[in-house]
């Protein structure tokens, strides 16, 4: 009997004219975003390889990039997992994500200068014209970093990073939705303008909505 936690239920495509590393990459990626490899499914290297009629080598890159992305992790003894996050775990990453991040938009107003306003500019233009949702999230995130940056606090930015393996993943679900990419879009957009204009507590509620945002978003995608 199939087991959901299992590849036994799903398809893989073999790779095509791109590199086997990314192919096998963007391949498991999107099957571990769209839902067709649930939650902790146990990956076999060999298994998936075979799948995709390559190397070894390629579903082991694959693996490590899956894995710097928050979307699967590597358990001693156990192998690779599908990363699972809990609607407690998402709801309290995303609590803190909140505070820490509208302080950051909050001290940032205090420091960032016009050239700083324009590299955010060139971020959002970018994201528009991303070719692939790993591209987006890469951009979005350098959004978010640059004014990490500007905040100056390191202790600020270390504590965020708790959270990445949460961040990452969600910032990949929400990149595979059109609807949520344009709606990012017209909120990074609210909190550049606010950051423009140096005002301290428009850019924190513009922070703090698109946070919320994001949370209502995830939290409709895991009830479905």
């Amino acid at each position: 009997m199939d087991n959901k936690n299992s590849l036994n239920h799903f398809k893989i495509s073999s790779v095509g004219r791109q590199p086997l590393n990314v192919q096998a990459y963007e391949n498991l990626k999107a099957a571990i975003i769209n839902g067709d490899i649930s939650p902790g499914t146990k990956l076999s290297e060999t298994k998936v390889a075979q799948m995709m009629n390559v190397s070894a080598t390629p579903v082991r890159e694959a693996f490590r990039r899956l894995a710097a992305e928050g979307l699967v992790k590597s358990v001693p003894w156990k192998g690779v997992i599908v990363q699972a996050f809990s609607v407690n775990e998402i709801k309290e990453s995303y609590q803190c994500r909140e505070a820490l991040e509208m302080i950051a938009a909050g001290l940032a107003v205090e420091s960032i200068d016009d050239n700083g306003i324009a590299k955010l500019y060139t971020l959002l233009d970018l994201s528009q014209k991303a070719d692939s949702a790993s591209q987006l999230v890469n951009i979005n995130s350098q959004i978010h970093n640059l004014i990490m940056d500007y905040a100056n606090n390191n202790k600020l930015k270390t504590t965020v990073d708790l959270f990445s393996d949460v961040i990452f993943r969600d910032r990949n679900v929400s990149a595979y939705s059109l609807e949520r990419r344009l709606d990012i879009y017209k909120e990074h957009l609210e909190l550049i303008r606010a950051l423009e204009k140096r005002d301290k507590k428009l850019a924190e509620e513009k922070m703090r909505r698109h946070i919320k945002n994001g949370l209502e978003y995830i939290l409709n995608i895991s009830n479905k």
